[in-house]
C-alpha cells in the first residue's frame, strides 16, 4: 500500500500518526507532506494520487480550503484526522466525504486498524472485487 500523509509541522500528534502507519506490514511507501502550501500544490498537480491519502487538518480554515479538492480526494481511500470534535468542525470534515474520520487527540490505533484491513483486502484481492473474464 502506498500512503500519502499530510500533517502540519512536526507536531506530537503528527508523529504518533506517522508511527501508527509505519508499523503496517502492507505499507510499501509513505510520502510525508509537512506544509499546507505543499499539500495544496500536490493536490493541484495533475496525475494520480497514491491509493491512500491521510490528511490531518489543523483547523477549520484548512478544512474549508480542502473542500475545493473534494473531487480529487474522492478518487482515493481518504482518511481525515480532525483537530477537534466540535460540531462545526465535524460538519466541515464530513463535507470532504472521507472514508474514515479520526481525531488528533486519539492514539491512532483505529487508523492503523483501518489501513491494515485495507492492505489485507488488497493483498487477497488485487482486482478490488472485480472479476476478470478470460
Amino acid at each position: 500500500m502506498h500512503v500519502f500523509l499530510y500533517s502540519s509541522g512536526n507536531s506530537v500528534s503528527g508523529a504518533r500518526l506517522r508511527q501508527s502507519i509505519e508499523t503496517l506490514p502492507s505499507l510499501e511507501s509513505l510520502t510525508d507532506c509537512w506544509s499546507f502550501a505543499d499539500l495544496i500544490g500536490r493536490l493541484r498537480t495533475p496525475g494520480p494520487l497514491p491509493e491512500t491519502v491521510i490528511l490531518q487538518a489543523t483547523d477549520r480554515r484548512e478544512l474549508r480550503v480542502l473542500e475545493t479538492f473534494r473531487f480529487r480526494l474522492e478518487q482515493v481511500f481518504f482518511i481525515l484526522v480532525l483537530p477537534d470534535a466540535d460540531a462545526e468542525t465535524v460538519a466541515c470534515g464530513h463535507q470532504l466525504r472521507p472514508r474514515f474520520i479520526a481525531y488528533q487527540d486519539s492514539d491512532f490505533s483505529e487508523v492503523g486498524a483501518v489501513l491494515d484491513r485495507i492492505g489485507t483486502k488488497n493483498r487477497r484481492d488485487p482486482f478490488g472485487g472485480l472479476s476478470c473474464p478470460l
